[in-house]
């Protein structure tokens, strides 16, 4: 029955989403990055000319629809597309200070909840252990050292600065970044991403997932 989820954290860069994606492929679950929800609101409120000390307000009247197709899962806010935008750098430059506001965290939480009773899902994110789903068995913090992390950044073009983001992650009052309680560690400097997968499905399988 639905309602499995597998948490997958971990900073920036640390490999997460990879390795999230492999894992669900391997288990046949759905693949769910809470940043794409938390970035689908940044975009709300640039397109909304939306400052992070109005979210509140904002947030109340959103409306976050969740697609499934193919491809994966596609994110419509307010009736509008906000896939295609989720990449964008302004969209990425405003998701740090964006979540930092309780009553955005409050709503992605409860979408991401509401999926989880309708699939079984493997999410990565910052928080989905220690917040979103605290009682799940299965958790799994990557992590990496801060300059392979950089090193990852700029093969992926990315030009944010991977010590800001861990700062602001860490630093914030509301839902901070750390590792969940009871969640497995595992430092990706020196693993490809065929051996992240395979460690994590043999964590998961010895615990009888399926």
């Amino acid at each position: 029955m639905p309602g499995r989820v597998i948490a997958i954290d971990g900073p920036a860069a640390s490999g997460k989403s990879s390795v999230s994606r492999g894992v669900a492929a391997k288990l046949g679950f759905l693949f769910v990055s809470s940043g794409h929800f938390y970035r689908a609101f940044a975009w709300g409120v640039l397109r909304d000319g939306i400052s992070p000390e109005q979210a509140p307000g904002w947030i109340s009247g959103r409306r976050l629809e969740v697609r499934l197709d193919a491809s994966g899962v596609s994110l419509l806010l307010d009736g509008e597309d906000a896939t295609p935008h989720l990449s964008e750098a302004a969209t990425a430059a405003m998701v740090s200070p964006l979540a930092a506001v309780p009553a955005v965290r409050d709503m992605v939480n409860t979408c991401l909840r509401a999926l989880a009773a309708e699939h079984d899902l493997v999410m990565e994110g910052r928080d989905i252990g220690s917040v979103v789903f605290p009682d799940t068995p299965w958790k799994f913090y990557l992590d990496a050292s801060p300059e392979e992390r950089a090193r990852r950044r700029a093969r992926e073009g990315a030009v944010d600065s991977v010590a800001e983001r861990d700062r602001l992650d860490s630093t914030r009052a509301t839902a901070p970044l750390t590792i969940p309680e009871g969640a497995i560690v595992i430092d990706t400097t020196h693993l490809g991403l065929d051996g992240v997968i395979s460690a994590v499905l043999e964590l998961i399988n010895a615990g009888d997932v399926r």
